[in-house]
């Protein structure tokens, strides 16, 4: 999820949304000691979904993370508007079984 732009979304905030359900796994960098681009952040987020890596979604707004992504093989949208997300999510939304595509 994105965490750039001067905000971050916790834990919390997704239960407070009622989001959590849309979410393997949430991994907070400030408790695992690792940020974003360190590939062990991303390491361990797979780990935490229980799924190897080319089976996760990773957004977000800065370029460099998503790249970082990408060349560990995760799917990555750069998220520059909520577009962007959703024309990555739409073959899933839409209750098609593709693969979700990389912008």
């Amino acid at each position: 999820m994105p965490s750039g732009r001067g905000w971050r979304i916790s834990e919390d905030d997704l239960d407070l949304l009622g989001l959590r359900y849309a979410f393997d796994a949430v991994v907070s960098s400030a408790r695992v000691g690792v940020a974003k681009p360190d590939r062990r952040i991303y390491e361990i987020a797979a780990e935490h979904a229980g799924v190897p890596m080319d089976r996760c979604l990773f957004t977000d707004d800065r370029l460099e993370n998503v790249e970082a992504a990408r060349k560990l093989g995760m799917t990555a949208v750069h998220f520059r508007s909520p577009d962007d997300l959703h024309e990555a999510l739409a073959p899933l939304l839409d209750g098609g079984h593709g693969p979700v595509s990389p912008s």
